[in-house]
C-alpha cells in the first residue's frame, strides 16, 4: 500500500484568519443568494415553490410547454391555483414579481377611471423598442415623443379613411382570395386542406393594400391562384381518402412579407424572455434579422419615394388611395408649417408603417383562424349566420350575386357582429394586457409599490367562466361608485354562444329584432381606456368583410376527428396549431 504524504504547509493554509476570510465569502454569497430571491408583494398569493427559487416561476414555463401548453398559460394557471382575483409570479432575480388581476371588473377600473395611475412600462417598450423605438407603441403615453409621432397616424383610423379608402381594397383582395378557395375546394372535393398559409397571405394583402396601395398583381392571393392554374396538377380525390387531408404545394410569401414575419416573430419572442432588451440586442445580429432590416427598409422606403413623387407631381389633384398617403401629406404638411425640411426617410416613418402593417396582419391572422375553424365547429351558429346575411342582403341572394361593397358598409347583421365578437372573446389573440404602475396603488385592498407591472387577463376567470369572490369594500372608490354599470362575468363563459351578445332594443314595450350589445359582458380583446387598441376599427371592418364574404360563399364542413386539433402556441399572439378547412359551395346549397 503506498502512503500519502500530506504536505508540511498543508495545516497551514487554514489559519484563523483564513478560515474567517472564507466564512465572510459564504457568508456574502448566501446574503447576495437571499437577497436574489423573489420578493413577494405582502398579502397578494402566489405559488409558494417558486418564491423558493432563484428564477421564480419560469420552471413552471417549461413544466407546461411540456405537456403541450403555452406559456401565457402560466398566468391563468397561477389564478386558479390561487384561487384569487389578484395572485403574482417571479421570473428574474432582483426583480420585482408581476401582479396578475384575473377580476374584469377591477381592470376596466383601473384602465380606464385609474388610467392616470399606470403607463405602458419598461418591459412592454423593451419589448417592441428592439425592432421598433421610434413607434408609439414602444413609448409612454407621456415621453414627449409619444404626441407626436402619433399624430403622424391621426387620419388613418378615422370613418371617412376607412370606409373610402380601406374598405374597397379589402373588398377586392377578398373576392380574390374567394376564387382561390373556390379552386381548391373543387380540387379537394370535400376534403379537409390548410387554410393557415392562405389565411396568412389573405391578411397580409389585406393590410398592405390598406397601408401601401398595392395593386392586384402584387398580390400574395392572386400570385398563389397563378402559380396553381399554370404549375398544380392535382390528384384525383379518389386517390385522397375521405378523411385524409389533401394537399396542395407551398407558396413562397414576398420579400416584404417573410421580412414582416421574421420582425414580428422577433417581438414575439422577446416576450417571452426575461430580458427583452439583451435578447433584441443578440437577436438582431443573425443573418435573417439583417436580411429582414435590409429588405424592410428597402421596400418601405421605394413606397414612400413613390407616393412623395405621386404627390409632387399631383399637387393640389392629389388623392390619398392608402394610409402611406396620408402619412407622407402629413409629414409634408407639418414641416412647411415649422419651417424645416420633411424627412420622408426618418427611422419614424418607417417604424410607424411597419407596425401598421405587421400588427393588422399578425393580429388579423390570428382572428381568421379561430374565425374558420369555429365556422366548421359550430354548423348551428353558421346556418344561422348564413341565413342572416341572406336576410341582409336579399337583392343579392336573389340575383345569386355576392354582396356589393356599398351594401355591406350600409347593413347592419347583429348576428354577424356577435359572432365575431364570440370569435375575439373565446379565442383572444393576446392573453393579457400589461401596464406598470406609476406610483404606489391599491388594488383590491393590497398596496402595488411604484415601478410593478401588472398584467390584466383577457381569458380566465370573468371572460371564460365565474370570476373570483371579491369583498365589495376591497374594491377601489371608483369601481365601487359604478358597480350597477360594471359588467361582471361569464358564468358560460367557456361556451361558444354569439346570443350572448344580442339584446332586444330598449325602448317602449321592448318590441323589434334583436340588437347587438359590445357591452354585454366581459371583453378586452382591444384594451380598454386611453391605450385601446389603435388598431380597432379597421380590423372589425376587415372582419365583417371577410367573414361576410366567407359565409356567403362557402359552407364550412366539420373537420374529421383524426385531423381536427384545437391547440394552440403563442409568442406574442396566440394562434392555432393547426388551421383545416373543408368547404362546400353555399351558392349552390
Amino acid at each position: 500500500m503506498t502512503a500519502h504524504v500530506i504536505p508540511a504547509n498543508w495545516t497551514t493554509a487554514f489559519t484563523p484568519s483564513s478560515m474567517l476570510l472564507v466564512g465572510a465569502v459564504l457568508a456574502i454569497v448566501y446574503a447576495v443568494y437571499r437577497r436574489a430571491l423573489p420578493k413577494p408583494i405582502p398579502g397578494i398569493p402566489y405559488v409558494e415553490e417558486s418564491a423558493k427559487r432563484l428564477f421564480g416561476d419560469l420552471p413552471r414555463i417549461a413544466e407546461l410547454q411540456k405537456v403541450g401548453r403555452k406559456p401565457a398559460d402560466l398566468y391563468i394557471e397561477t389564478a386558479r391555483l390561487t384561487k384569487s382575483p389578484i395572485s403574482q409570479v417571479f421570473f428574474l432575480p432582483f426583480k420585482r414579481p408581476m401582479v396578475i388581476v384575473s377580476d374584469f371588473r377591477e381592470a376596466q377600473d383601473l384602465v380606464t377611471a385609474r388610467c392616470k395611475d399606470l403607463e405602458r412600462g419598461a418591459f412592454n417598450n423593451e419589448t417592441f423598442g428592439g425592432v421598433t423605438p421610434e413607434h408609439f407603441i414602444s413609448m409612454n403615453t407621456s415621453d414627449p415623443r409619444f404626441k407626436v409621432t402619433r399624430a403622424l397616424t391621426n387620419d388613418l383610423m378615422t370613418p371617412r379613411f376607412i370606409n373610402e379608402v380601406s374598405a374597397p381594397e379589402i373588398y377586392s383582395k377578398m373576392r380574390h382570395f374567394v376564387d382561390l378557395w373556390r379552386l381548391k375546394a373543387q380540387a379537394a372535393d370535400g376534403r379537409a386542406f390548410k387554410a393557415y398559409e392562405d389565411l396568412n397571405f389573405l391578411s397580409y394583402d389585406i393590410i398592405t393594400a390598406a397601408a401601401l396601395g398595392i395593386d392586384d398583381s402584387e398580390s400574395e392571393t392572386v400570385q398563389h391562384l397563378r402559380s396553381l392554374h399554370s404549375d398544380f396538377h392535382p390528384r384525383s380525390p379518389s386517390e385522397v381518402p375521405t378523411e385524409a387531408e389533401f394537399g396542395f404545394p407551398d407558396f413562397a410569401p414576398s420579400d416584404l412579407m417573410e421580412s414582416l414575419l421574421t420582425l414580428a416573430e422577433a417581438v414575439g419572442n422577446s416576450f417571452t424572455k426575461p430580458s427583452p432588451r439583451l435578447f433584441h440586442a443578440l437577436n438582431n445580429l443573425r443573418p435573417a434579422m439583417r436580411k429582414a432590416w435590409s429588405d424592410r427598409k428597402r421596400i418601405l422606403q421605394q413606397h414612400i419615394d413613390n407616393a412623395t413623387a405621386r404627390l409632387n407631381r399631383e399637387g393640389d389633384n392629389f388623392k390619398s388611395t392608402a394610409a402611406l398617403d396620408y402619412m407622407v401629406a402629413r409629414e409634408i404638411s407639418s414641416a412647411k408649417k415649422e419651417g424645416r425640411r420633411p424627412d420622408l426617410t426618418s427611422r419614424r416613418l418607417h417604424d410607424i408603417l411597419f407596425v401598421y402593417l405587421a400588427a393588422g396582419q399578425d393580429t388579423t391572422h390570428s382572428v381568421m383562424t379561430f374565425l374558420v375553424k369555429q365556422l366548421g365547429a359550430q354548423p348551428k351558429a353558421q346556418s344561422k349566420l348564413r341565413q342572416s346575411l341572406r336576410d341582409a342582403y336579399p337583392s343579392a341572394a336573389a340575383e345569386c350575386r355576392q354582396p356589393m361593397l356599398s351594401e355591406i358598409l350600409q347593413a347592419h347583421v347583429p348576428y354577424l357582429e356577435a359572432f365575431i365578437e364570440e370569435v375575439l372573446r373565446l379565442n383572444t389573440p393576446i392573453a393579457g394586457v400589461s401596464q406598470q404602475t406609476v406610483r404606489d396603488i391599491t388594488v383590491l385592498g393590497h398596496v402595488i409599490p411604484r415601478g410593478t407591472s401588472l398584467l390584466f387577463l383577457n381569458e380566465g376567470p370573468s371572460f371564460h367562466g365565474p370570476m373570483h369572490p371579491v369583498a365589495e369594500e376591497s374594491r377601489s372608490e371608483s369601481s365601487q361608485k359604478h358597480a350597477d354599470a360594471t359588467l361582471g362575468e361569464w358564468v358560460d363563459g367557456a361556451e361558444f354562444r354569439p346570443e350572448r351578445w344580442l339584446r332586444k332594443p330598449r325602448g317602449d314595450g321592448e318590441e323589434g329584432n334583436m340588437v347587438f350589445d359590445p357591452k354585454a359582458g366581459p371583453f378586452m380583446t382591444f384594451s380598454l381606456g386611453p391605450r385601446m387598441c389603435w388598431g380597432r376599427r379597421l380590423a372589425y371592418l376587415e372582419l365583417r368583410l371577410v367573414v361576410t364574404l366567407l359565409v356567403w360563399n362557402f359552407e364550412f364542413l366539420p373537420i374529421p376527428p383524426k385531423l381536427d386539433n384545437w391547440n394552440t402556441y403563442d409568442l406574442l399572439i396566440h394562434k392555432p396549431c393547426s388551421c383545416l378547412v373543408r368547404l362546400r359551395n353555399a351558392l349552390e346549397a
